[in-house]
């Protein structure tokens, strides 16, 4: 997993110049893949990075909607840099960006209410869209700009790996950085973030125009970036 300087990579993204909770997309992606985040205890991160998927595992629950979030900084708020329990590892997911594009166009955003009323239907295959505040390495709500994370329901192609290339465990670089996130702060003051490396993130776009309006994707001039 490639990686940059934090203050680097501030410039690429949108600023607080920008519409106030701007949705954007950041990830780390290629032709191929996006990479997502998701944190989980020890025995679960150890054998999805084992098989490559998540189907199998006895500790696993398939039942549950497991969410995915493709910014770095938001899963280190929600994990508190890999200390929290349960989430201890940090998991880099290579999906396929086919796949990735499938659950977006899948979606349903969080604050509509598409659930059937009676509770016997069955929820399988469900994908939620979620828009929540980015945040910054210390923790602090980012106001420029909101997260997507997606929460996949019983979504067989994920759990199974079909839609996996690879999964990384980086809780490692998670607690060497943290040092350079969190401790700046306290000795130094908010703004001394200097040798905090993240993975590379940019922008991503779905090339389809119909998942760009139904996510609510905000465009974005590179003029407007730092």
């Amino acid at each position: 997993m490639n990686t940059e300087l934090y203050i680097d990579a501030q410039r690429r993204w949108p600023s607080r110049r920008c519409r106030p909770g701007g949705k954007w997309i950041l990830a780390s992606f290629d032709d191929e893949s996006v990479i997502v985040h998701q944190a989980y205890n020890h025995d679960i991160a150890k054998y999805a990075c084992e098989n490559g998927c998540f189907t199998g595992c006895p500790t696993y629950n398939e039942q549950r909607m497991t969410w995915i979030k493709t910014s770095f900084l938001w899963m280190m708020y929600r994990s508190n840099w890999a200390s929290r329990s349960n989430q201890q590892h940090i998991l880099a997911i290579w999906l396929r960006r086919s796949a990735f594009d499938n659950y977006l166009a899948r979606s349903v955003n969080s604050d509509i209410d598409d659930l059937p009323s009676d509770p016997s239907i069955r929820l399988k295959g469900r994908v939620r869209l979620q828009w929540d505040p980015d945040h910054e390495p210390h923790g602090e709500p980012t106001l420029g700009r909101r997260a997507i994370q997606l929460g996949l329901r019983q979504i067989d192609s994920f759990l199974d790996g079909r839609d996996i290339l690879r999964i990384v465990d980086i809780s490692s670089f998670v607690r060497n950085q943290y040092t350079n996130a969190v401790l700046p702060k306290r000795r130094r003051g908010r703004d001394q973030l200097d040798q905090l490396r993240i993975p590379i993130v940019n922008i991503y776009e779905p090339d389809d125009e119909q998942i760009r309006r139904h996510i609510q994707l905000d465009s974005i001039d590179i003029t407007e970036t730092r």
